[in-house]
């Protein structure tokens, strides 16, 4: 199967062609194919989700030895697995990564894997936007310093698959619907989906925290009054869940809670209950000649399926018979 197909940077058989351009994106130091008559057929992809980088890197139907050097880059890369096996060796352990097993790899401390037919996602986040994702989360209880990740990730357990699930559906996302469309509303929601479950479904130095439910004397209604005036003051713009934190002035986790008891949805839900009803009003006020997708997409909708199946949830009828009714 073909990832981000249409983000394509490099495919060749070259050898020094692949590591220059390795070295260069991924800090890849030395790569060497492990066989004799064995030629590389690689292929690397990169798109941009926000501030965070993707790729998908596939060596081709051989085994190949990689070492990476420790390096002053403050950056997580982490590797879900779409194709083949490796065995690795990083951070003091020796273990081995698969479909079910993936990577987290620190960009400081040295690396060395031998791969078989080795094809992966890579997902490149610095530890400061970790950091502060952490503390947009968490208010003042999270620290300044960026979360620690254990380097095995188990992509079996139940939060493993619901995150390699989301790390697959992105890259869909961004080869396909939002490929021709630049929606930053949308972007930006997707970018805080994976970071949230990053911290939340991966084992770090914060899961105490994340997982533990405030008391109730931090949730305060006025919090929740600040953030609810601001989605509706700024629904036809970005709004992400640092935004929300900042103008609640609490964590997002203690924001979530307090949303939930007032409104019975999360912040981000209201963000989409809102924008359905500015949808809602396009529709009525356009008529049979407007273009539902162009609503949708002004409105930060960028898969109509989903759009239409959401609007009918909330409001009992399809984007189309509102449009009808009031033409």
């Amino acid at each position: 199967m073909a990832y981000l197909s249409n983000h394509q940077i490099l495919a060749s058989k070259d050898l020094h062609e692949m590591r220059s351009l390795l070295a260069d994106l991924t800090s890849t130091d030395e790569i060497d194919v492990v066989g004799l008559g064995c030629d590389v057929d690689a292929s690397l992809k990169m798109a941009p989700l926000a501030d965070i980088k993707l790729f998908h890197i596939n060596y081709g139907d051989v085994s190949t030895r990689v070492h990476v050097y420790e390096r002053d880059e403050d950056a997580l890369m982490l590797f879900i697995l779409t194709g083949g096996a490796a065995a690795v060796r990083h951070r003091g352990e020796d273990f081995d990564v698969s479909l079910t097993q993936g990577l987290v790899r620190d960009a400081r401390a040295p690396l060395s894997a031998l791969q078989d037919c080795f094809s992966s996602f890579v997902y490149s986040i610095s530890n400061d936007i970790l950091s502060r994702h952490a503390r947009t989360l968490l208010g003042d209880r999270a620290n300044l310093r960026a979360p620690d990740f254990a380097a095995k990730l188990d992509l079996s357990t139940p939060g493993g698959i619901h995150l390699r699930t989301t790390a697959h559906y992105i890259a869909d996302a961004l080869d396909g619907p939002l490929l021709a469309v630049n929606n930053p509303m949308v972007t930006a929601g997707m970018r805080d989906m994976f970071l949230t479950q990053v911290l939340s479904l991966l084992p770090n130095s914060y899961s105490d925290l994340l997982q533990r439910q405030p008391t109730s004397n931090e949730i305060i209604p006025y919090h929740v009054k600040r953030a609810r005036d601001f989605i509706h003051a700024n629904a036809d713009r970005v709004i992400t869940l640092e935004m929300l934190a900042n103008q609640a002035g609490c964590g997002y986790r203690t924001l979530q809670i307090a949303f939930n008891s007032s409104f019975g949805m999360s912040p981000m839900a209201y963000v989409r209950h809102v924008r359905l009803n500015l949808a809602h009003d396009d529709l009525r006020a356009a008529g049979e000649s407007a273009s539902i997708r162009e609503i949708a997409l002004k409105r930060g909708f960028s898969h109509m399926g989903a759009f239409s199946k959401a609007y009918q949830k909330q409001f009992g009828v399809l984007p189309s018979r509102t449009r009808r009714m009031h033409d």
